[in-house]
């Protein structure tokens, strides 16, 4: 194998994005989005030579992606990682990017910006060689991951391959399968009356009380489920419910919002019968709710016999010496969106703490490795005929 990947050139970068503000505006008003992070990326992609193309989705919101092309007859393969983050309320210092005992800190360290400077230093550690593969390669570097995936999304309209790496961290681990979610809404109308009055009003705070509670019976039976090797079992919990205007007087609307995480296989269709059903039951009662999805995204689950994963497998082998353990992760990413496309789909990232927390780190030799790993993956898949 060819020299490792320029350490100091990888550190350097990871640094130089940290410190750049690229927070989600859809989670907060004061975050700028992707575009001064994207057009620094941009720049690095151009300095290497590599065909660049920025995309613009909104203001401050852009994807950018690099594109290698091969020489023919190969696997195409996606490197996948968001240049988004989560908020930065109670960090502090939350873009200093310092580095102490190995670990560099800040917002967007583990989540996804390490990930980040791992490609685009396996990018440079190919330009450097001027290295040629039989199949493209294409960084794909998108916006708003943490809120709606608009940047996948748009990506997946442009560009196809054969298979995906989506860089999230998993401490050097290959991760094959995620979570999917729902989010649905519960409503109960009641009727607005002085509290002094109840042979007028109705409560639609109490009716949602029905509701409630079925669901905590739904919860319980989700528990005895059959659970996934790597995910466990699916469940639901409530995240925000409001009911009412004031003291002293009947609510006439409740609104409960449901988070139902669902495990490969499930669907919306089925997940929104199972809760309308629960009106159904509470209408006997002169209980009236409705119900309605608000979003979802689906589980997923790679093929761990596939080219993508052996080839993962065999370069993380190569690279550290070690089998792989497969595991889960019980959040949602964008690998549901691209494996959905047809294309074989892996997560693998590097190793850290921290996310969406007030501190936040990812372990500077492991986002070392891990570049090396994607290098040696990369020749693996991309030199293999379809």
């Amino acid at each position: 194998m060819l020299n490792s990947v320029d350490s100091a050139f990888l550190i350097n970068t990871l640094q130089e994005l940290v410190s750049i503000n690229s927070v989600n505006p859809s989670l907060s008003e004061k975050g700028p989005g992707e575009e001064e992070i994207g057009l620094y990326i941009a720049a690095h992609l151009k300095k290497l030579n590599i065909t660049t193309a920025i995309d613009r989705l909104g203001k401050g919101r852009m994807n950018v992606t690099g594109i290698i092309e091969g020489t023919g007859d190969g696997r195409s393969i996606m490197l996948n990682a968001h240049m988004d983050t989560v908020d930065v309320t109670h960090m502090k210092d939350p873009f200093s990017a310092r580095i102490e005992d190995g670990k560099l800190y800040g917002r967007g360290a583990q989540d996804m910006k390490a990930s980040i400077a791992a490609i685009l230093s396996m990018a440079k550690q190919i330009r450097d060689y001027k290295i040629s593969f039989k199949g493209d390669i294409i960084l794909s570097f998108v916006a708003d991951e943490e809120y709606d995936s608009i940047g996948t999304e748009h990506a997946l309209k442009k560009y196809h391959t054969d298979g995906a790496i989506v860089t999230e961290p998993t401490e050097l681990k290959v991760c094959t399968a995620h979570k999917g979610f729902g989010l649905f809404e519960f409503t109960t109308q009641g009727k607005a009356a002085h509290g002094g009055l109840p042979e007028e009003g109705i409560d639609a705070n109490m009716h949602m009380a029905a509701v409630m509670q079925e669901l905590s019976l739904m919860s319980d039976q989700l528990k005895q489920t059959k659970a996934h090797p790597l995910l466990g079992r699916p469940s639901i919990h409530i995240p925000v419910i409001k009911g009412g205007t004031a003291p002293f007087m009947y609510a006439d609307q409740c609104r409960l919002i449901l988070e139902r995480r669902s495990l490969p296989g499930e669907k919306e269709k089925d997940i929104l019968k199972s809760l309308k059903a629960i009106n159904e039951k509470l209408m006997k009662k002169q209980i009236n709710a409705e119900v309605s999805t608000l979003m979802w995204r689906d589980a997923f689950e790679g093929d761990k016999e596939g080219t993508m994963v052996t080839s993962l497998c065999d370069a993380l082998k190569d690279i550290t010496g070690k089998n792989s353990n497969f595991i889960g992760h019980t959040w949602w990413e964008d690998s549901a969106l691209i494996s959905d496309k047809g294309i074989d789909t892996v997560i693998f990232g590097p190793t850290g703490h921290g996310l969406h927390a007030a501190v936040e780190w990812v372990e500077l030799q492991s986002v070392v490795t891990m570049a090396d790993i994607l290098f040696k993956t990369v020749t693996n898949y991309c030199n293999t005929a379809k």
